[in-house]
């Protein structure tokens, strides 16, 4: 071999074992940082991201293949035309109704009553008169009004003398009373004052029975004074005979009073 052909060999041979080595140089890199990854990876990666769920989906639906037909353009674009819509019922004509014509109606011919017959007047008799009949009775009458009269006038009168009669008794039982009532001393000193009203029964003859307080003075001494009062006045004046009945019921007002 000639020099120039052995210096173009050098050359070439030279450039490839940079490039070589270049090679070896970045698969040694990616090798060791393969080794270190391979090295810091450990169980605990696993467990921190666990293993997925398998879901079981279920079969999707399939719509049905349609059979297409080879048919003729014509024919195909026949059969998609729509059916022709049937047409519109014509409306029917409308009826006008007739005019209506205002028909005056008469009123009913006004009926006639029949008048009343007029009435008759009755004619009434006068009855004749009797003088001599009607003088008589007038006379008969007479005598008996004059005691009817007399009768009124009495009742009155005696109804009078009958409520006078039982005033004056009443007015001397009330007298009999004041006259032998006593001022108890004891109720004295202690300025006792009140009205106890004596209730008893006078008989025909004027005994006086179940004396009685029918209210209180306040002082159980004018009280018990007012019943023995009853007992001392005994018999008193007798009732009018005007007042009927076997025994006559008297409340009596008994005042007691210091002046």
């Amino acid at each position: 071999m000639s020099g120039p052909v052995l210096n173009l060999l050098r050359r070439h041979s030279g450039e490839c074992l940079r490039w070589g080595t270049c090679f070896a140089a970045v698969a040694a890199v990616h090798v060791g940082g393969a080794m270190a990854l391979l090295a810091n990876w450990n169980s605990n990666d696993l467990a921190a991201n666990p293993p997925a769920i398998m879901i079981d989906l279920a079969p999707m639906a399939v719509s049905p293949t349609t059979e297409t037909t080879d048919m003729p353009i014509g024919e195909q674009q026949a059969a998609v035309e729509p059916e022709p819509t049937p047409p519109e019922p014509e409306p029917e004509p409308q009826v006008e109704p007739p005019p209506q014509t205002d028909v005056a109606l008469e009123p009913p011919p006004p009926v006639e009553l029949p008048k009343p017959e007029p009435k008759r007047e009755k004619v009434v008799e006068k009855p004749k008169e009797k003088p001599k009949k009607k003088e008589k009775k007038k006379i008969a009458m007479a005598p008996t009004a004059a005691p009817r009269t007399a009768e009124a006038q009495a009742a009155p009168a005696s109804g009078a003398a009958g409520r006078s009669a039982i005033m004056n008794w009443k007015s001397q039982l009330v007298s009999r009373l004041e006259r032998s009532k006593r001022y108890p001393s004891e109720a004295r000193s202690r300025g006792d004052q009140g009205v106890a009203y004596l209730a008893f029964t006078v008989d025909r003859s004027g005994g006086v029975h179940g004396a009685r307080i029918s209210r209180s003075s306040g002082s159980s001494a004018l009280d018990s004074e007012t019943v023995a009062l009853a007992m001392r006045v005994s018999p008193l004046p007798p009732p009018p005979p005007e007042m009927g009945g076997g025994s006559i019921p008297i409340v009596v007002p008994i005042r007691y009073s210091i002046r």
